[in-house]
């Protein structure tokens, strides 16, 4: 088993002005909000990959407008300067050129050379500046790689398809997700013929049972209690069931005739969202934490399954078939407001970031499976796993510390 290298930054504050009201320079609550005009000046040793790193984090974004050193039009302004003296150290700031003040002076250093990690809290930094939101670029994407018989591994990555790494390999990984602290990772794997539910602690590098019984064992979402849902055949039929992260307070949710698979929680834990042919196909339904208050949300269509929150518990991402093949929707959870966002391919799997700016997900649209990123107005989209894997089941993580 491989656990991921947590790097550690060192972050100095030399300046955060504090005014009684901060200025907001991009409102993304707005429709057709107008780009930011943003200049990066940098300097030093290692200084035009840190500023290749961040511009490419803010680009994605759709947010942003980059303008030449030495063309006018921007309002705002972001001078580098690295050294490399003793593993890698940046000192940046953030100037409005409007109001001709300084909003941010910061210095951030790592021990080893590490151009990524520190370019996506710069990154961070620049965004949070604009937009009064945290941003997503340190966080993780985990999925699956197909390593070739049917069998499937456990790998993780930076948001950005950075950093491929490997977790798990032991048995055949199938459903997996995250606690909402991102302390844990829970996943379900066959081994030895029994299907199992593990957690892996990041901290420690320990892994341990969840749960197991007999059937099949397919682990759903995670409450902000840390409460995990998942779905068991133990009793002859797959049900919703949840159980604390110490595997104690096992608790059966659902009794229906009909399968009952992939439960989410809502993010603020009060409902559970989850796919149930109890009505003939597939579709999506809601019900709260305690297994009452059932009601269909999806109707258009007769496959749809793959549900994931936004994080504002607004939306619900889910994967349909139509025309005979999977495609990507959104529907508001009263069961409104249905939308598809992709439309080539077959597109499964959807996760949300845990801004709710963008969607990941799996498409075979380019020959195999792979991992894409997509904003959720549907206008960027763009492959992140490596040309050459085959990869499935994308899992945003939530923000890390």
């Amino acid at each position: 088993m491989r656990v991921c290298v947590i790097v550690l930054v060192c972050v100095v504050f030399f300046l955060i002005p504090c005014p009684g009201d901060t200025k907001i320079y991009i409102d993304i609550s707005s429709p057709g909000v107008r780009p930011l005009p943003i200049k990066i000046i940098s300097k030093g040793p290692r200084a035009r990959e840190i500023e290749w790193a961040v511009k490419g984090d803010l680009e994605a974004t759709g947010l942003f407008e980059f303008v030449d050193p030495d063309v006018p039009g921007a309002e705002l302004i972001v001078n580098m300067k690295a050294d490399t003296d003793a593993g890698l150290s940046v000192l940046f700031s953030i100037r409005d050129l409007i109001e001709n003040k300084e909003i941010l002076k910061k210095r951030i250093s790592s021990s080893r050379i590490s151009i990524r990690p520190i370019a996506h809290t710069i990154a961070d930094d620049i965004y949070k500046v604009a937009t009064g939101k945290k941003g997503v670029f340190r966080t993780k994407i985990t999925f699956l790689k197909d390593s070739g018989s049917g069998k499937k591994e456990l790998w993780i990555m930076d948001w950005d398809g950075y950093n491929v790494r490997r977790l798990i390999a032991k048995g055949l990984t199938s459903s997996h997700s995250w606690s909402h602290d991102g302390r844990y990772l829970i996943y379900s794997a066959q081994r030895y013929k029994k299907w199992k539910i593990y957690t892996l602690d990041r901290r420690t590098g320990r892994e341990s049972v969840l749960f197991y019984s007999k059937g099949l064992n397919l682990v759903g979402g995670t409450s902000p209690e840390n409460i995990v849902a998942f779905s068991s055949s133990r009793d002859g039929n797959p049900e919703i069931y949840t159980i604390d992260i110490y595997g104690k307070n096992l608790r059966r949710l659902t009794r229906s005739i009909a399968i009952e698979v992939s439960p989410v929680f809502s993010p603020d834990g009060s409902q559970i969202a989850f796919v149930s042919d109890r009505g003939g196909t597939p579709q999506i339904y809601v019900m709260n934490k305690d297994g009452t208050g059932l009601r269909r949300v999806t109707f258009e269509g007769s496959y749809n399954t793959s549900p994931a929150w936004s994080p504002d518990g607004k939306i619900i991402a889910y994967t349909g078939r139509i025309n005979g093949k999977n495609q990507i929707f959104v529907v508001k959870f009263d069961g409104s407001g249905n939308r598809q966002l992709t439309f080539d391919g077959n597109n499964e799997n959807p996760s949300f970031s845990p801004d709710g700016l963008f969607i990941a997900f799996d498409s075979d649209r380019d020959g195999y499976r792979a991992i894409y990123l997509m904003r959720i107005n549907a206008q960027w989209k763009k492959r992140i796993t490596p040309r050459v894997m085959n990869a499935s089941s994308p899992e945003w993580s939530p923000y890390l510390k």
